[in-house]
């Protein structure tokens, strides 16, 4: 077996919070709106050259909730949530095109029931999958189309190291942490000069 990498992240913390329908996945009941939809958008940052992005771990955490306005919308909420002018305005103009969405609402403490899905950091493109939702097996945070609204769901994440290798992808198991605050889990991964620690 190849290194295996694992990340302490922490809901303790604000995310800068966007709202999607999800529209594009509901014609398609195979379609991950994470793989399919957030990925192509962001992933483009992970190549910037520019200093300043490569050095913020960029995380995304995902959630789907009823709201006044649909049955479910999906809630993307981004750390850090004050990232700088500059960075925002990037990762603003790449959600921007997701259909019928609303990008940077607002900044709100993250809930607990958004799971982490991917990271940008150190020119990587991270993939997480975890001991989500109480299972004990490793599985991926996935959003699918069900009964007419966006659904969070949790798939297997099984042969996930070749599917990232295809990709372009390093999976990595997200361990979140109730104990430290998000602010202390951020420096720890920006003191790191490897991408994550490998365990055995």
């Amino acid at each position: 077996m190849g290194k295996r990498y694992f990340i302490e992240l922490s809901r303790k913390d604000v995310g800068l919070v966007s709202y999607f329908p999800g529209l594009e996945i509901q014609d398609d009941p195979d379609a991950d709106w994470i793989d399919n939809v957030l990925v192509p958008a962001v992933e483009p940052i992970a190549k910037r050259k520019n200093a300043k992005i490569r050095e913020i771990p960029i995380t995304f955490w995902v959630a789907v909730r009823r709201t006044a306005r649909r049955r479910a919308e999906i809630f993307l909420f981004m750390t850090p949530a004050y990232p700088g002018v500059a960075i925002e305005r990037i990762l603003s103009q790449a959600l921007e095109p997701i259909k019928d969405g609303k990008v940077h609402a607002g900044r709100e403490p993250i809930p607990e029931e958004a799971f982490p899905c991917i990271q940008i950091f150190r020119g990587a493109f991270i993939k997480f999958y975890g001991s989500f939702d109480g299972n004990v097996w490793f599985s991926l945070p996935t959003v699918r189309w069900e009964d007419r609204a966006p659904e969070l769901q949790f798939t297997p994440a099984w042969g996930l190291d070749a599917l990232c290798e295809i990709a372009g992808q390093l999976p990595v198991e997200a361990r979140i942490l109730s104990v430290s605050n998000g602010k202390e889990c951020r420096k720890f991964q920006q003191a790191l000069v490897p991408v994550a620690r490998e365990i055995a």
